[in-house]
């Protein structure tokens, strides 16, 4: 219980760090100009989640139960891996901005992206490895250090006048490569880009469904969002960005219990039975899902002054989008449970395959619905895509339960077995 309510905690800091730059950027920004924010920060959401799932995601799986030794060199290949990768995505963003046809506002974002990304993600590489080590507190700290340097370098800029999001963006990005270095002290050791090679190939049988479920969803999700913008133009991705930001809390809760959840259900792996499988995936699920149905009707019954002074000019679309947002929140709950207990199994190619779906339904609808209905069909759309995934989630937890008890009673020794052993 102190470990998932230090888990639930590190959310919470982890998520007001992203949330104070948003923040930032849509009281002192234009419309479009946050728009252009909300496209560099789908482009970070994308790569965050791509480097969980190649590089730290198999540390929580596999290496929560491991000694010191183990674990210490699977973190450091892991946060090595991270900060290879995180230069080449760099250069490529910055490549990417060179050659598509992008205005200024959004060229500058990503271009700023591109400097602080390496620091966003060994950042987050720490925090995920101290979550496999069953160290939410130090976590905690780590993102703590976070945002009060994020804090101190914020209120730097209003004191020197400097309000645009590239201003915002780089404080944000600095402060976490700052923080960085104490993850170093926390772990105790350093990062190991040398074995990012043999960390790959060794994790492969995992991260080959790993990472292409991350990238298909995150990149379906966010696609979705330059797909709106295209269409219905960039106040239309601040309008969905401010959404996602209104209901961020209960995506915090969500995601804490889910990092709370794998590697414990992962160390308990071979004491579980069908019941407590059950019993887990629904309670995970159904503590998010009461706690989303509050928090959003709290928004829906708050005045429109209230939404003015948060979100500026970016209020008016935000308000036609939230109720179909709190759906699909909604339908996101009662998927959690499944899929925590999936992950803490190991059951990568089950997860791989309703996230495929999932990648597709929300590439196809959103559009669709919007060109149809405008920016509140856009978030119909995503709504109806997380729900109607909802049911294959429960289908794939019973079948994995079915082959894990199977696979327990197999691995059990037989009454006659025991008694050779002894003779």
């Amino acid at each position: 219980m102190t470990r998932g309510l230090w888990n639930i905690a590190d959310q919470v800091v982890s998520s007001g760090n992203n949330f104070l730059v948003q923040l930032a950027v849509a009281q002192f920004a234009t419309a479009g100009e946050f728009g252009a924010f909300a496209i560099a920060f789908a482009v970070f959401s994308v790569t965050i989640g791509f480097m969980r799932a190649l590089a730290t995601t198999p540390v929580a799986i596999r290496f929560a139960a491991s000694d010191d030794a183990d674990f210490r060199r699977g973190a450091s290949s892991a946060v090595g891996t991270t900060f290879l990768l995180s230069v080449v995505v760099s250069a490529l963003v910055l490549l990417g901005t060179w050659a598509l046809p992008l205005n200024g506002v959004v060229e500058s974002s990503l271009v700023a992206l591109a400097v602080v990304l390496p620091g966003l993600l060994v950042q987050d590489a720490w925090r995920q490895t101290l979550f496999a080590r069953l160290r939410p507190a130090a976590a905690t700290l780590l993102d703590a250090v976070w945002g009060l340097t994020q804090v101190v370098a914020v209120g730097a800029l209003l004191l020197a006048g400097e309000r645009t999001p590239v201003a915002f963006i780089l404080a944000w990005g600095g402060a976490a490569f700052a923080a960085s270095f104490v993850g170093v002290l926390l772990s105790r050791h350093w990062p190991a880009p040398h074995l990012a090679v043999s960390w790959i190939r060794e994790q492969w049988s995992l991260t080959r469904y790993l990472v292409p479920e991350f990238v298909i969803l995150q990149a379906g999700n966010q696609v979705a969002t330059l797909l709106v913008a295209l269409a219905l133009g960039e106040a239309a991705a601040g309008a969905m960005r401010g959404g996602n930001l209104l209901t961020a809390p209960v995506a915090i809760l969500g995601a804490g219990i889910t990092s709370f959840a794998v590697p414990e259900l992962a160390r308990r792996r071979a004491r579980m039975t069908a019941r407590t499988w059950y019993l887990a995936s629904g309670g995970l699920g159904g503590v998010v899902l009461v706690a989303g149905v509050a928090w959003g009707s709290m928004f829906l019954l708050l005045p429109d002054a209230f939404g003015q002074t948060v979100l500026r000019d970016s209020w008016e679309g935000t308000r036609s989008v939230l109720v179909p947002v709190i759906v699909g929140q909604a339908a996101t709950a009662l998927a959690g449970g499944p899929t925590a207990a999936l992950y803490a199994m190991g059951r990568a190619q089950a997860t791989f395959r309703v996230h495929l779906l999932l990648a597709a339904l929300v590439l196809v609808l959103p559009i669709s619905f919007a060109l149809l209905w405008g920016l509140p069909g856009a978030a119909w759309g995503i709504a109806a895509s997380f729900w109607a995934v909802v049911p294959f989630w429960w289908i794939s937890l019973r079948r994995a339960v079915a082959a894990e008890v199977e696979e327990q009673r197999e691995a059990r020794p037989t009454a006659s077995t025991v008694q050779e052993t002894t003779a």
